[in-house]
């Protein structure tokens, strides 16, 4: 079962109610609280719960999806987009230079953890997602 986590006070538009409907999809859950180590103990628990976490257009809050499933050794996807430099001036490669473009932002989250890696989608758009699905024997943990 899919449950969408957004803090904001929204809903699904009265089509897009519809279209579920009529997909015969089982409906997803929603949570309205903070992911990861923002929302504190119940965010990270909610890291610590999920079989998957999948991050699309995520904006601001893909690094700390990325950190919350690192640190919960959850796996995940994320599918970075707007890289928000000005909102994150602290940000810098390994190399010591700034994420400043939309590459050097995927090059940023892969250097999170070893087990980390990236693909391309092969669509229109920002297409390349950076995840991970196994993170190997616990010692890695020390690479967090």
């Amino acid at each position: 079962r899919a449950t969408l986590i957004d803090p904001r006070p929204s809903a699904l538009a009265k089509w897009q109610r519809k279209l579920l409907r009529k997909s015969g999809c089982e409906p997803f859950g929603v949570r309205r609280e903070l992911f990861g180590e923002a929302g504190g103990e119940a965010g990270m628990a909610l890291a610590r719960g999920a079989a998957l976490v999948v991050g699309l257009h995520t904006d601001e809050v893909t690094e700390a999806i990325v950190d919350a499933a690192l640190a919960a050794r959850t796996p995940f996807a994320v599918v970075p987009c707007c890289v928000f430099s000005r909102l994150f001036p602290g940000r810098r490669l390994r190399s010591g230079r700034p994420v400043t473009s939309h590459p050097s932002l995927v090059a940023y989250l892969l250097e999170k953890h070893p087990a980390v890696r990236s693909a391309r989608l092969g669509f229109a758009g920002k297409d390349v997602v950076v995840f991970c699905t196994d993170y190997g024997a616990p010692s890695d943990a020390a690479h967090l």
